[in-house]
């Protein structure tokens, strides 16, 4: 897990990405999705869509259509959800169709959870499937 301790409260392209590098080669190319905490909060959430967006077909699924935004449970909530979504092998269908979430077309090994939009504390996490 990785998170950056930003304390002017500004989400920087250059930190997601620092962050991103360090967990893109552990990263299992088409078995990978990505469950994302970002508040809808600018500039930090187009920066991480801009990030994710380099990534040619990452699924990406944006829990706060499905659950809202909570400041504190939002990251362990979505550690939670990529942990069950692991255990039934599928990630769960996308909420929205604005293009952001994308359908997963193989078999699901690993969840990157972020955190981004929320002043301080921006983060991510891989978490792998276990058999």
């Amino acid at each position: 897990m990785r998170v950056a301790r930003n304390r002017k409260g500004n989400v920087t392209k250059t930190t997601l990405t620092r962050m991103w590098s360090t967990l893109a080669p552990q990263l299992s190319s088409g078995h990978t999705a990505v469950i994302s905490g970002a508040s809808g909060a600018e500039p930090a959430t187009s920066v991480e869509r801009a990030l994710l967006a380099t990534v040619p077909d990452l699924p990406v699924r944006a829990t706060g259509t499905y659950v809202g935004h909570a400041f504190e449970p939002q990251f362990p909530m979505n550690i939670a959800l990529a942990t069950m979504a692991l255990g039934h092998q599928k990630l769960f269908s996308p909420g929205d169709s604005s293009g952001v979430e994308r359908e997963m077309a193989g078999s699901l090994g690993q969840i990157v959870v972020t955190s981004v939009g929320h002043w301080r504390g921006e983060g991510m996490a891989l978490v792998d499937a276990v058999r």
